[in-house]
């Protein structure tokens, strides 16, 4: 029998622990007597595991010393040739020479559980930070997106600004009272005689399906002329216009998409008088 290899395969371990069947029990019981080499390596395993348990603070389990201690009664009765003793009957010190694995697995499974513990509730941790830190990058995304765009509307309400003061713009206002398609629309058209600019400024116009279109006229001795489509979303901005030399009023009416060669009356929007 190789008895080295007996001893390395964990079953005295596993005896000391009281976790075999009983056969295996007895099995070890019967080598104990026959081998002392095996006898001398479970007096080791059981000194390394007090050892072990006193420096921890750890003892073990009432469960585990019954079935410690019933083994060796059972198995071994009174015979002199087996004998485990226990820290409270040893009176020297003795260095323990098992390998490593032996007598600390309790301990690295403790360590491992800690571990594992620690890992989650440290990703937990980095799962939340790394939430909320994509969440503020997104707001400020969006309050960079939303600033440029602030700073396109002023840059443009300025250049319009500079546009309106550098010539001799009239302010003609159209309104949609009296009228039944939209009572609230408001729209302005600025007009330069001299250079005879147009633009629109819509202030209220209601949204449009897709297949129609608002469409700007000038109005003069020779009738309504088109000069344009008016964007009813771009609000509060300058829309120019076709350029008009003479005209009485202005008026917006809803045209098929791309606009009519004639204004259909019966949808006219707003209406405006040149003073």
């Amino acid at each position: 029998m190789d008895i080295q290899a007996y001893i390395s395969s964990g079953k005295l371990e596993l005896f000391v622990l009281g976790e075999l069947s009983e056969r295996e029990r007895e099995e070890v019981i019967q080598l104990a007597k026959r081998y002392p080499e095996i006898q001398h390596e479970l007096d080791q395993i059981e000194e390394a595991f007090f050892q072990f348990d006193n420096q921890t603070g750890i003892n073990p389990s009432s469960t585990v010393k019954k079935k410690i201690f019933e083994s060796f009664d059972k198995g071994m009765g009174n015979s002199p040739e087996v004998v485990l003793t226990t820290p409270k009957e040893e009176v020297t010190t003795k260095t323990v020479s098992i390998q490593p694995w032996k007598a600390y697995f309790a301990a690295a499974s403790v360590v491992a559980v800690l571990a594992s513990g620690v890992a989650v509730y440290f990703a937990m941790q980095y799962n939340d930070v790394d939430k909320r830190f994509t969440a503020l990058l997104q707001e400020q995304t969006v309050l960079a997106e939303e600033l440029n765009q602030y700073k396109v509307n002023f840059e443009e309400a300025d250049t319009q600004l500079e546009t309106l003061l550098a010539g001799n713009f009239e302010r003609i206002p159209m309104k949609g009272e009296g009228l039944e398609m939209q009572k609230d629309a408001a729209v302005d058209v600025w007009w330069d005689k001299g250079s005879e600019s147009v633009f629109v400024s819509v202030n209220n116009l209601s949204g449009l399906e897709e297949q129609y279109d608002y469409q700007l006229w000038a109005i003069g001795e020779q009738g309504p002329i088109g000069i344009g489509l008016v964007n009813a979303g771009q609000r509060f901005s300058l829309q120019q216009m076709q350029a008009v030399a003479s005209a009485g009023a202005f008026a917006i009416t809803i045209e098929p998409k791309g606009g009519s060669e004639s204004p259909t009356l019966e949808k006219l929007v707003v209406l405006g008088n040149v003073v």
